[in-house]
């Protein structure tokens, strides 16, 4: 029986093709980690120009296909960016995550800010 591939396999594999597409390019020249993350935020910051003038608390399903498809796209140009920027730097992006978790874990105990929305330091 094989095993089955895991999420992490895919996102290592994913990886390697974000790699593998920039490499036939050749724009490694260009993708410093200054640029990369100049660039995940421009990204980031067309995600949120699709919500701009939204009131906010719109429903996401509600909206138009072509919307939702938008945002897809968006949110596909962070993350290729995020997966891009990581192969640069050499950080693993699901063990930098895990080790986050803890620290906010620690930060915001859930006894004390459940429903609450305030910084850690003002706890």
């Amino acid at each position: 029986m094989s095993n089955p591939i895991t999420s992490s396999d895919q996102l290592a594999a994913l990886r390697l093709e974000i790699d593998r597409f920039s490499e036939v390019r050749d724009w490694g020249q260009f993708h410093t980690p200054k640029n990369l993350s100049m660039a995940l935020s421009v990204e980031a910051s067309e995600l949120m120009e699709l919500f701009q003038w939204q009131v906010g608390n719109e429903d996401f399903a509600l909206l138009a296909d072509s919307k939702k498809e938008a945002v897809a796209h968006e949110v596909a140009d962070v993350f290729i960016y995020l997966m891009r920027f990581c192969s640069v730097t050499g950080i693993d992006p699901l063990k930098a995550a895990e080790e986050k978790l803890k620290l906010n874990d620690a930060k915001y105990p859930a006894g004390v800010v459940k429903g609450k929305s305030d910084k850690y330091s003002e706890y």
